[in-house]
């Protein structure tokens, strides 16, 4: 309290001092002058700004939304915009953005001051907006994105039938699910898993102010898949990037495990003897069916040249990829060709080459996929990929510092009881 006292003296004192003295010394005798409250101007606070970067208070706002057929001129002129005017903002604009793809559904918002347009916020996505300003002389535009707010979340949960109703069913977004099958798409089918397979996994949720806008990185992620646990973490240096298990070893594999991103049922499986179902006569099945819906988008398992694409008699519509002397793929029954596919075209892992069909000899939508080693064809479902390049030794180090963090945070997600894993486990054994 005697401190409290001191100080409120000391300040008093300091202040009467201010007051009543003009001017006062320095320590080397000069005289300062001393300025009087009554000279102090009041330093006001910088003006706000709102998402756009405009001064709040200083416009009307007008919200729109992007009509059928509408274009940059018809929405300025609805608000008395000259069409002299209209043209030097639409080719100020040109260079920022295509005025010719306005979707309808699209927000706008027109600033005005004293009753007068003077600016357009067009919002080209839930996240990209751009900005064209004419209340000076010149016409300025830039084009900006709003500010994603990251948060770390974790999530996991137990598979009965599907990744995607093992999602759904807590209340996650598939949007996560796609980032999991995507890290373990060379290790894991996700067109066979198990009840009682489980997940857990470290990511990051992107918000723009508080409507989520999507997923960003996945830190660390498990997936217990046939009795394997599997564990993958992202590593980046700037040189290096990807994800890798424990030891340093990629997740990645030359090949895909199956030309979908998830989710697809095998209606067949590799045999060299099975009934067709149309021929009713017993022939091998070198490939491995996928049951979907016509239309259904099929990608390359992995990068290489396209050696084939045609319509080929039982076949139907076919497209065979040589990915490498080893490895070579082909996708049989499309419903049809991705714009661009041919003979001769490079295409890369995940690029889709076609969409699902029932062409040729085939009772309904599916994909008949064939992967080849050495040209002998294999069972896609069982046989070991080879692995990406591993880390380099330099890496290791900083590696393992890295993951020991993310470990211990996958040890503590909770949410997966063991004992909802065994009886999962049971229930899919009895089945």
């Amino acid at each position: 309290m005697q401190r409290i006292l001191a100080g409120i003296i000391v300040c008093t004192l300091l202040l009467f001092t201010l007051i009543n003295c003009e001017n006062t010394r320095d320590i080397n005798g000069d005289e300062i002058e001393m300025i009087s409250l009554e000279q102090i101007e009041e330093i006001l606070p910088a003006p706000s700004l709102d998402d756009f970067g405009f001064k709040q208070g200083e416009y009307s706002i007008e919200s729109g939304t992007i009509r059928r057929n509408d274009n940059l001129y018809l929405i300025l002129r609805r608000y008395d915009i000259t069409p002299v005017q209209i043209d030097l903002i639409q080719r100020a604009a040109s260079g920022y953005a295509d005025l010719r793809r306005m979707r309808p559904g699209q927000s706008f918002h027109i600033y005005k001051k004293d009753g007068d347009a003077v600016a357009m916020v067009w919002n080209l996505s839930r996240l990209h907006y751009m900005v064209m300003n004419w209340e000076n002389d010149e016409v300025e535009v830039k084009r900006d994105q709003h500010e994603l707010t990251v948060v770390e979340r974790t999530a996991s949960g137990v598979i009965e039938t599907s990744l995607y109703e093992a999602l759904q069913r807590d209340g996650m977004t598939q949007l996560l699910g796609s980032a999991i099958a995507e890290i373990y798409a060379w290790e894991v089918d996700f067109f066979s898993l198990r009840t009682g397979d489980s997940f857990k996994v470290i990511y990051d949720e992107l918000y723009v102010g508080d409507d989520f806008y999507g997923i960003g990185d996945v830190h660390a992620a498990e997936f217990n898949y046939r009795g394997r646990q599997l564990r993958a973490f992202k590593y980046d240096n700037g040189t290096r990037s990807g994800y890798f298990n424990e030891e340093g070893d990629s997740m990645e594999r030359a090949l895909l495990k199956a030309p979908f991103e998830y989710n697809q049922r095998v209606s067949s499986g590799f045999s060299n003897s099975r009934l067709h179902p149309i021929l009713r006569e017993r022939r091998p099945h070198h490939g491995v069916d996928y049951a979907a819906a016509r239309g259904t988008p099929i990608i390359a398992v992995g990068d290489g040249v396209v050696t084939e694409a045609q319509y080929r008699g039982g076949n139907g519509n076919i497209v065979q990829i040589r990915h490498n002397d080893v490895y070579r793929t082909a996708y049989l029954h499309m419903n049809g060709f991705a714009p661009g596919i041919r003979r001769g075209v490079r295409v890369e892992q995940g690029q889709v080459i076609g969409y699902v069909g029932a062409t040729g000899l085939a009772t309904g939508p599916h994909v008949c996929y064939r992967l080849y080693v050495h040209d002998r064809p294999v069972n896609s479902l069982t046989v070991e990929l080879p692995a990406s390049e591993s880390l380099d030794e330099v890496y290791i180090e900083e590696f393992q510092d890295l993951i020991s963090y993310y470990e211990r945070e996958l040890d503590l997600i909770g949410s997966i009881p063991l004992e909802s894993i065994s009886s999962a486990a049971s229930a899919g054994e009895r089945n």
